[in-house]
């Protein structure tokens, strides 16, 4: 009866076909129960109807985000893009949808 997860995609401006991964959360007792991965399916099939990458960042700090972005086939790029408005990001990923 709660929300348990949540993300979003949005445009990344500039890169008419690249979608970004926006806010991608899920509450610590959902962690492990493959919601999030089905969260992130659904959201990535919508991506693939209007875009062809998928784009995110996150910290590298976050060590369980960033061995789930792998484990889901995103794969680690050396820089940003320059087009997005999070500059405290450490850790950037791209995915071909």
């Amino acid at each position: 009866g709660r929300i348990a997860a949540g993300c979003g995609i949005g445009p990344v401006p500039g890169f008419p076909h690249i979608c970004e991964l926006q806010k991608m959360y899920a509450y610590q007792e959902a962690r492990g129960t493959g919601i999030a991965a089905e969260l992130l399916r659904v959201a990535l099939d919508f991506a693939k109807e209007h875009y062809e990458q998928c784009y995110l960042e996150t910290f590298h700090n976050m060590t369980a985000a960033n061995k789930f972005y792998l484990k889901h086939g995103f794969v680690p790029m050396d820089k940003p893009l320059s087009a997005t408005e999070h500059f405290a990001c450490d850790a950037w990923y791209i995915k071909t949808l």
